[in-house]
């Protein structure tokens, strides 16, 4: 079954729209939901399409603005807007005129999408406590009514690109898939790991024969001053100024940072 069908954005941008043509501001509330269902349905459309190509880290991830971002990250071409368009000409020069329209690939820019998003979300709850006395003269359709407009141009992509010529491989720390576009990567790069409970930085080895990727992390040892053990720390928990415990006698450390400057003569 077609993408298009499983997630059907056009008719969650028409049903928004209908419910924000009521009078009744209930029904405003229904529509954020509608318009999220929306911005949902043109995402996971891009997930389901290239669901064989994309590490879990992504997939399973149900927050539409994270996984664009994570998919942008790695091959900003085909996670973005485009158009197909192919030319019967047999010359060797491309040519300027006669060229056929396929198809065009509709999808928000990151930042408006978590944007947007949050900003629907926050319609779908009760006012806080502190901010019921706050003067809010504007109402929910005034609000989201611009979103639903800018969603209409979005929902008139009638292909999604699929992705090639990844490569997947497992960070060390959290053993998360993570997927590298070859063409943008090079040997010795630092990347950060695309699981957000992770987002441990790496290093990139590529073996240009094999096309294969891996990744690894500095680890510190340190001795335990309570039972004099030996405590592995990952890079990422020194940068991150995170706490962490000895594995035999549970004594527990902090890091300390020290910044200093100096004048570049």
């Amino acid at each position: 079954m077609s993408v298009f069908n499983i997630y059907n954005k056009e008719e969650h941008l028409r049903r928004a729209l209908d419910l924000l043509s009521s009078s009744n501001k209930s029904e405003h509330v229904y529509a954020c939901l509608e318009l999220r269902f929306c911005i949902e349905a043109i995402v996971y459309q891009k997930l389901l399409h290239g669901i064989d190509e994309l590490p879990n880290t992504i997939v399973e991830t149900w927050q539409p603005n994270k996984a664009l971002k994570m998919l942008v990250e790695f091959d900003r071409l085909t996670a973005t807007d485009c158009s197909i368009e192919v030319n019967l000409s047999n010359s060797i020069e491309p040519p300027k005129d006669g060229w056929l329209l396929l198809g065009q690939q509709k999808l928000p820019p990151v930042r408006w999408l978590n944007k947007s998003y949050n900003k629907l979300g926050n319609f779908l709850h009760l006012v806080e406590p502190k901010k019921v006395g706050s003067s809010n003269s504007k109402s929910i359709k005034e609000s989201v009514l611009e979103i639903a407009e800018q969603l209409e141009e979005y929902v008139k992509g009638n292909i999604v690109i699929n992705f090639r010529g990844l490569s997947l491989s497992r960070c060390p720390l959290c053993e998360q898939d993570i997927a590298f576009s070859l063409q943008n990567l090079r040997n010795g790069d630092i990347c950060k790991c695309s699981n957000y409970n992770c987002g441990a930085l790496l290093k990139v080895t590529v073996n240009e024969q094999s096309q294969e990727i891996n990744l690894s992390c500095d680890i510190f040892d340190i001795e335990c001053q309570r039972c004099h053990s030996e405590i592995a720390i990952h890079e990422s928990t020194i940068r991150k100024l995170e706490t962490f415990k000895c594995s035999s006698c549970c004594a527990e450390y902090i890091p300390k940072g020290t910044y200093e400057f100096a004048l570049i003569e």
